[in-house]
């Protein structure tokens, strides 16, 4: 891709990013106008207002566009090393184990207690989960297929104990569970913000240098081998690595699903297959798309909130319908 073509798709996602940033600044059951949101953001607005922007608003959407970017660079690179198109953090189970660990905080009570075990035990399912998809693929002398499979089984596993827990529970348990379950963004621990925005960062920074390494993998292992690159060495590494991204993101947020599955294959069609520039442009468009779903689904039945997780999920069906009968469109007119 063009030099200049990837400046001015960037160019283009900084200037969505800072639209979709005031959008949902100004958006809510208080309508707030551009000006006082601006003034209430650097604290010369009333008191009420500032508490609004400052410490509701503005912490939601950082917290959004960090999960975004964070999951839309995890879908993106397990597509790349496992060169396959459906791979993201719910085909690898990752989303599976956070959402055992989770049930198990709510459905034992330990959430009742302080919602901090919430993150806590939904990370340890995430542990869980990518320990055995290792262990399964290790057996496996990691073969590629054999790692989407074990995330598969994995994924189905805990699903059934999820199932079984709340079949076990009662209802109250099982309804604050659902609404984590769904994907939100508005019940996270303000104090969890920068630790995560930093992990996000420095891992989208390491995989984005690793873009050519990224590249290398997904041309397949003969091709690999012959560029002097250790596959099983650095597949470990780099699934180890996004998991740790998706841990951080799923365990605070709940399960937000098709931003891995989708901003990547989007970004690929305007920029190209290149890791070194996608995984940047696909964190930028996560961000982008994150913020905006949740801002949504604060307005669309306000006063009432409803989960980030079912704005992403309609979008999210809604564009594989499109590239589905898209593709069909396509075939019917080679078949011709």
């Amino acid at each position: 891709m063009p030099k200049k073509r990837f400046t001015c798709v960037y160019l283009v996602l900084v200037v969505l990013l800072v639209a979709v940033f005031l959008f949902s600044l100004i958006s809510g059951s208080n309508k707030i106008s551009l000006v006082d949101a601006l003034k209430a953001l650097f604290g010369n607005a009333d008191e009420n207002l500032i508490v609004i922007i400052k410490y509701i608003r503005l912490p939601r959407i950082l917290m959004s566009c960090t999960a975004g970017a964070g999951l839309a660079v995890s879908g993106c690179v397990f597509q790349s090393i496992l060169r396959n198109p459906l791979a993201d953090p719910f085909t690898l189970g990752i989303s599976g184990g956070a959402a055992f660990g989770a049930s198990v905080a709510f459905v034992s009570g330990l959430a009742t207690i302080t919602s901090f075990f919430v993150p806590i035990c939904a990370f340890f399912g995430v542990f869980l989960s990518v320990l055995i998809v290792y262990l399964l693929s290790m057996y496996k002398k990691f073969d590629l297929n054999a790692m989407v499979l074990s995330g598969v089984v994995v994924s189905y596993i805990f699903s059934s104990a999820i199932m079984l827990m709340f079949a076990l529970s009662k209802a109250t348990n099982i309804q604050t569970a659902f609404v984590w379950l769904m994907g939100n963004i508005s019940t996270f621990d303000e104090k969890m913000i920068l630790f995560i925005t930093f992990i996000v960062v420095i891992d989208i920074a390491i995989l984005s240098l690793s873009g050519n390494i990224i590249n290398t993998i997904s041309l397949g292992g003969e091709k690999s081998k012959t560029l002097g690159i250790d596959i099983k060495k650095s597949v470990k590494i780099l699934f180890l690595t996004t998991s740790f991204v998706t841990a951080s993101i799923v365990s605070i947020c709940g399960i937000i699903g098709f931003i891995g599955l989708m901003i990547p294959h989007i970004m690929r069609k305007i920029v190209g297959t290149n890791n070194v520039i996608l995984i940047p442009v696909s964190a930028a468009a996560g961000a982008i798309f994150l913020s905006l779903c949740d801002t949504l689904s604060r307005i669309l039945f306000s006063p009432v909130l409803i989960p980030v997780g079912v704005i992403t999920s309609i979008a999210g069906g809604a564009f594989f319908i499109f590239l589905l009968l898209k593709s069909k469109k396509g075939a019917l007119k080679g078949a011709l």
